[in-house]
C-alpha cells in the first residue's frame, strides 16, 4: 500500500471525494444462516424441552386469513366490526399543531409512549458503507439474540420441524389478536373467542394462535388470565338478568344487582377508552388486572348471597365480604363501602319505617313478608269474610342481620311494636303523626365510616330527639301543636337527599350484555345519562384505580372496622326513638289505662295479699262450722253462712252448682270491702271497672284444665291436690298485654295454686289446735302423741305461712311496687330521663315484672331446680292432712288407743320429712343458690336478690326460713 507523501496539503479540497486509503473492499451481502446439522446437541437442547407443550391440533373452524397471508381478506370484516372503535385520522393541520406542541415540552427518555413501531423503525443504526451508497442492505447478524422476533419464529419453526409436531403455533395478525384479547376481558365474543353457555366459560375458537415475538404458553398464560375476566362478566351480567332492578319496592338482592350494573358500565367505558394506548400483550394484561380483582371480587359476592334465603342473610352476607375485600384490595375500599351502603339501604329503609322514623306507606306488608317481623292475624271462629286485622307482631331473629348485636336488635323489635300500640290508642300522637315527622326532620339510618361521621350522627339524634321531647310533653299536658319545619324540604344540614340519592342510580330493568357479535358494546351504553351520574361510576372514574401504577395505599378516613360502624352510626338514632316511645307508652299505661291498679289486683287475690279475701275464702273452703252447699231433697240451699267445709264431708268435689253457690259475689264482696276499708288509702287509689258488677279483667273463679293422673287425685279430699282444679281468671285489656303476659299470667296461676294448699295447711292445723282444748282430749299427758304431732305440725306450718307472705312474696313485691310508684312520680313530673333511668323501657318492665314473679317462685320452691324441696313440703302438707282425721276423734272411747300405732308411725314419718327439710336447708349455702339460681334474671337484675344489707338476697332468704324453722337445731 502507498502512503501519502507528506508535502500534500491538508486543506486542499481538490482530492475531498476521494475514496481513503484505508478502506477495505466492500463486504457482500451475507446469505441467511442454514442451520448446521452437524453442530453439538447442545445447540439442539436449547430449543427442545421448553416448547414441547403443544399438541397437534389441525384445526380449521374459521377459514379466515388471520395469519397474515393475504392482507385485503379481513378488510371488509375489520372495518365493520371495528368501525365505532377505531379512532378518527386527524388531519395534517392537526398533526402540525400537535407536533408544534410537543416540540416546546421536553422528551421524557424514561416514557413508555414513545416506543412506538414506526419510531423504532426511524432509528435504525446506519454503518459509514450504507451511509454512502444508499442501495445498501445491511448483513444479517449471526446471533439469535439480535434477530429479533423474526429470529425467535424461525426458532420455533425449527424447533417444530425436529419433534413433527406443529407446537410452534400459528401466527396471526397481532392488530386482530389484541382487538380480541380485549373484547375477552370484556366478556364479548369475537374472532378468537366465544362464551360457551353450556359450560359457562370461553373457549378459543383456533387452538394454536399466537402472535409474532411471543411463545405460545406464554400468549396461553395471558390469556387464561384475561379469560377469568371475561367469564367473571358474564357471570355478573347473568346475575342482573335474574334480579332486575325495582324502584318502589327494593330488595337487597336487586340493589346489588343495580349497583354491579354500574359498576360494569364504568369499567367498560373505561377499558375502552384505554384501548388505544395499549400496544403490547403486557399491557393488554396489566389493564386488566385490576379490572380483574374487582369482577372477582363482586363474583364472590354474587356467589355467597345466591346461597342464601332471607333479606338479613344477603345484607350480612354482602356486609361481611365487603369488610374482607376492603382490607385486602385497599383501592377499592371506597367502592365496596358505597356497595355495602347501598345493599343495606332497603333494610334500613324498613326499620326506619317500622321505628317510626318515616311514613309506612306501603312499606310495612314489605317488613313483616320479608323481614324480621311476622305480624300475627285475628281470626273470625264465624268465618265470616272479614277485613284482616293486625293483633300482634312476633320477632324472628334467625332473620336479623348478624351485624345487629342482639340487644340492639331486640330493642327495634319492642320499641316499634310498642309504637303500633300507641297509635292504636293514640292516633294524634306526635311520635305518630307525619307532620310532625316532616318538622322534627328524623335522621336516616345510615352508616358512617370515620368517627367524626359518626358523631355527626349522634349530634343530629340528639337535636332530633329534643325536638320532639318537646312535642311530645307539650301534647301530654294537653296544648296543641305548635312546632314548625324549618327544615320543609330535608334535614338541617341541607341534606335533602340522604335517603333518595340511594335509591336513585337504577329505576329500570336493563337489558344485559349481550354477547352477540353483532353487539360491540351493552345495554347499558345505550343510555348512560343516569348511570354517568351514579356515585358508584364517580368512585371508579375518580380513583383512577384500574392504573395499576398508582399507590395502593387510599386515604380512607380514619374509623372503626366496617361491622362496628354500623352498629355505631345506628345506635344513637335507635336509642333515641326509643326512649321517647317507651316514655309515651309508659305515660299511656300508668296515667290512662292505671297499670298499677291491674298488677296490685293480682297482688290482692292471686298472691293472696287481700287479708279480707283470704279469710272470707278459707271460711268459704274449709270451715267445718258453715252450713253445707250439697243438695239435699227438701232441703232450700242458700248462699249465706254457706262453705265447701273440705276435711269434713266425705264427697269430693262439689258440683259446679255447689261451687258457684259459695263462691258467687265472693270476689265482688271482697273487692269492694277493700276500696270502702280505712286502708284504702295505702293502695294506688280507686279500681277501675270495665261494666256494672264485672271486676277489671274479667277476674272470676274458674276451672283449672287438668290431665286424667290430676284429675284423680283432685277427688281425694286428704290428698294435697284436692283444690288444684280451682283457679282465678284474668284477661287484662289488650293495651297491657306488653306488661302482663301470658306468661306472667301463667305464673301468677302456679302461685295461686300453691297458695291455696298452704291456705289449706293453714286452716287444717288451727284445727289441730281445737281439738287440742276438747274436754275429751289428755293434752296434759306429757306421753301424748297426739299433742306432739300438733305441735311440730303447728309450728311448721306457721313458719311457712309467715315466711311465705312476709318473705318469699312480702319483700320483691313490695320493691316491685316500689318501683312502680318512682316511675309514676317521674311521669308526674313529666321527667323523661328520669322515668327511662328508673324504667328503662317498656320490654324491661316487662321483664322486671316477670322477674319479681320467679324471684317468688323460687323462694317457694317451685321451680325446677328446687323440686326436691318442693317434693318434701307436700310430702308434709301430705303427712298432717293423714292426721287430721285421728287428731278431730282424739278423747272418744277407745279411739285414743286404737290410733296411738298410726299416730306414731305418722309422727315418726313427719319427723324424719322436716328433717329433710331442714337437712337441705342448711346444704344451700351462699355458691349453691347463686349456681341454681341462674344470675341475672332477663330484666338485667341479680335473680332473686336485693340491695346488699336488706337481708333478702337468695341466702338470706332461705337463712330466715332455717332460723323460723330450727333457731335451736331442735330437727
Amino acid at each position: 500500500m502507498n502512503l501519502p507523501e507528506d508535502n500534500v496539503d491538508p486543506f486542499t479540497d481538490r482530492d475531498l471525494w476521494r475514496s481513503s486509503a484505508f478502506t477495505f473492499q466492500p463486504l457482500q451481502p451475507l446469505e441467511h444462516p442454514r442451520w448446521d446439522d452437524d453442530l453439538p446437541d447442545l445447540a439442539r437442547d436449547v430449543f427442545q424441552n421448553p416448547l414441547g407443550l403443544i399438541e397437534k391440533d389441525p384445526t380449521t373452524v374459521f377459514q379466515l386469513d388471520v395469519f397474515g397471508t393475504n392482507p385485503y381478506a379481513l378488510e371488509s370484516i375489520v372495518q365493520r366490526k371495528l368501525s365505532t372503535e377505531e379512532p378518527s385520522i386527524p388531519s395534517i393541520q392537526e398533526t402540525e399543531e400537535k407536533g408544534s406542541c410537543k416540540e416546546e415540552e421536553p422528551d421524557n427518555i424514561w416514557s413508555l409512549d414513545g416506543l412506538t413501531a414506526e419510531d423504532v423503525a426511524q432509528s435504525q443504526l446506519k454503518s459509514w458503507d450504507g451511509f454512502s451508497q444508499p442501495a445498501f442492505e445491511e448483513p444479517v447478524s449471526a446471533y439469535l439474540s439480535e434477530s429479533g422476533a423474526h429470529g425467535f419464529d424461525a426458532a420455533l419453526s425449527y424447533q417444530a420441524s425436529l419433534t413433527g409436531l406443529e407446537d410452534s403455533g400459528r401466527l396471526v395478525q397481532s392488530a386482530i389478536f389484541f382487538q380480541s384479547l380485549f373484547r375477552l376481558g370484556l366478556g364479548w365474543n369475537s374472532v378468537l373467542f366465544r362464551y360457551n353457555e353450556q359450560k359457562r366459560t370461553f373457549e378459543k375458537e383456533l387452538r394454536d394462535v399466537r402472535i409474532s415475538g411471543v411463545s405460545l404458553p406464554a400468549v396461553d398464560g395471558v390469556i387464561k388470565d384475561i379469560s377469568q375476566c371475561g367469564t367473571d362478566l358474564q357471570r355478573i351480567r347473568a346475575f342482573v338478568r335474574t334480579n332486575p332492578a325495582v324502584s318502589d319496592q327494593p330488595t337487597a338482592l336487586s340493589t346489588l344487582a343495580a349497583a354491579t350494573t354500574v359498576i360494569v358500565y364504568s369499567l367498560e367505558k373505561q377499558l375502552s377508552e384505554r384501548y388505544d394506548q395499549q400496544r403490547s400483550l403486557l399491557q393488554i394484561q396489566t389493564l386488566f388486572q385490576r379490572c380483574g380483582d374487582l369482577v372477582g371480587t363482586l363474583v364472590n359476592i354474587i356467589d355467597a348471597v345466591e346461597k342464601v334465603k332471607t333479606e338479613g342473610e344477603v345484607v350480612s352476607t354482602v356486609l361481611a365480604r365487603c369488610d374482607h375485600f376492603s382490607q385486602r384490595f385497599v383501592w377499592m375500599a371506597d367502592l365496596l363501602h358505597e356497595l355495602t351502603f347501598r345493599v343495606t339501604q332497603p333494610w334500613l329503609r324498613l326499620v326506619e319505617t317500622w321505628l317510626g322514623l318515616r311514613g309506612e306507606e306501603n312499606a310495612l306488608p314489605e317488613l313483616t313478608k320479608n323481614g324480621f317481623i311476622e305480624a300475627e292475624y285475628f281470626e273470625d271462629p264465624t268465618g265470616r269474610k272479614t277485613e284482616p286485622k293486625i293483633v300482634d307482631y312476633l320477632y324472628h331473629p334467625e332473620m336479623m342481620p348478624s351485624f345487629i348485636p342482639e340487644q340492639q336488635a331486640r330493642l327495634i323489635f319492642e320499641s316499634g311494636r310498642s309504637l303500633r300500640l300507641l297509635k292504636q290508642s293514640h292516633p294524634r300522637h306526635p311520635i305518630g303523626r307525619c307532620d310532625i315527622l316532616q318538622a322534627t326532620s328524623p335522621p336516616a339510618l345510615h352508616c358512617a365510616i370515620s368517627f367524626q361521621d359518626i358523631e355527626r350522627i349522634q349530634g343530629k339524634a340528639s337535636d332530633y330527639e329534643y325536638r320532639l321531647r318537646t312535642e311530645i310533653l307539650r301534647y301530654i299536658r294537653g296544648d296543641s301543636a305548635q312546632i314548625k319545619s324549618s327544615f320543609p324540604h330535608g334535614n338541617e344540614d341541607g341534606d335533602t337527599n340522604e335517603i333518595e340519592m340511594i335509591d336513585d342510580p337504577i329505576k329500570h330493568t336493563f337489558e344485559i350484555i349481550d354477547v352477540d357479535d353483532e353487539k360491540h358494546v351493552t345495554g347499558l351504553l345505550a343510555d348512560s345519562s343516569s348511570l354517568e351520574s351514579d356515585k358508584l361510576y364517580t368512585i371508579l372514574a375518580g380513583s383512577d384505580g384500574l392504573n395499576i401504577e398508582e399507590a395502593m395505599t387510599s386515604d380512607s378516613p380514619f374509623g372503626p372496622p366496617l361491622m362496628s360502624a354500623f352498629h355505631l352510626s345506628l345506635a344513637p338514632i335507635i336509642s333515641a326513638q326509643a326512649r321517647l316511645i317507651d316514655f309515651s307508652c309508659l305515660h299511656l299505661l300508668f296515667k290512662e289505662q292505671k297499670i298499677r291498679f291491674h298488677l296490685h289486683l293480682q297482688w290482692r287475690f292471686q298472691l293472696l295479699g287481700d287479708g279480707i279475701f283470704g279469710s272470707r275464702l278459707s271460711n268459704s273452703l274449709f270451715d267445718p262450722e258453715m252450713n253445707s252447699g250439697e243438695r239435699r231433697s227438701g232441703v232450700m240451699r242458700s248462699g249465706v253462712h254457706t262453705g265447701l267445709r273440705l276435711g269434713s264431708r266425705d264427697t269430693w268435689p262439689p258440683a259446679s252448682s255447689e261451687l258457684r253457690l259459695v263462691l258467687m259475689g265472693l270476689l265482688t264482696e271482697c273487692y269492694a270491702a277493700s276500696d270502702n276499708s280505712s286502708t284504702a288509702t295505702t293502695t294506688p287509689g280507686t279500681m277501675p271497672r270495665g261494666t256494672e258488677n264485672e271486676l277489671p279483667g274479667g277476674l272470676s273463679f274458674a276451672i283449672r284444665d287438668l290431665s286424667g293422673n290430676e284429675l284423680s287425685k283432685c277427688k281425694d279430699p286428704n290428698a294435697v291436690e284436692a283444690l288444684d282444679f280451682l283457679r282465678l281468671q284474668y284477661k287484662p285489656p289488650p293495651i297491657l298485654e306488653p306488661i302482663i303476659t301470658p306468661r306472667s299470667l301463667r305464673k301468677y296461676d302456679q302461685l295461686f295454686k300453691y297458695l291455696l294448699r298452704l291456705l289449706r295447711m293453714i286452716s287444717v292445723v288451727r284445727g289441730l289446735i281445737r281439738d287440742s282444748t276438747a274436754r275429751t282430749s289428755l293434752s296434759g299427758d306429757t306421753h301424748n302423741l297426739f299433742q306432739k304431732f300438733r305441735v311440730d305440725a303447728q309450728h311448721f306450718i306457721l313458719s311457712i305461712s309467715d315466711y311465705t307472705f312476709h318473705i318469699a312474696v312480702g319483700i320483691p313485691w313490695h320493691r316491685f311496687e316500689a318501683t312502680l310508684s318512682k316511675i309514676e312520680r317521674c311521669l308526674d313530673r313529666g321527667d323523661i330521663d328520669g322515668t327511662i333511668e328508673t324504667a328503662h323501657s317498656l320490654p324491661h318492665l316487662r321483664d322486671y315484672h316477670e322477674d319479681t314473679l320467679d324471684q317468688i317462685l323460687f323462694a317457694l320452691f317451685r321451680t325446677k331446680r328446687h323440686a326436691q324441696a318442693g317434693q318434701l313440703l307436700d310430702d308434709i302438707c301430705g303427712t298432717i292432712l293423714a292426721f287430721a282425721p285421728l287428731s278431730r276423734l282424739d278423747g272418744e272411747n277407745g279411739v285414743r288407743h286404737q290410733s296411738e300405732k298410726a299416730v306414731f308411725q305418722l309422727h315418726v314419718t313427719l319427723r324424719k320429712q322436716i328433717h329433710s327439710f331442714v337437712s337441705y336447708l342448711r346444704g344451700l349455702d351462699a355458691r349453691k343458690v347463686s349456681s341454681r339460681s341462674g344470675g341475672l334474671g332477663s330484666s338485667g337484675m341479680m335473680f332473686a336478690s336485693g340491695s346488699s344489707g336488706n337481708g333478702n338476697d337468695a341466702t338470706s332468704v332461705f337463712e330466715q326460713l332455717l332460723l323460723k324453722l330450727d333457731m335451736k337445731q331442735y330437727y
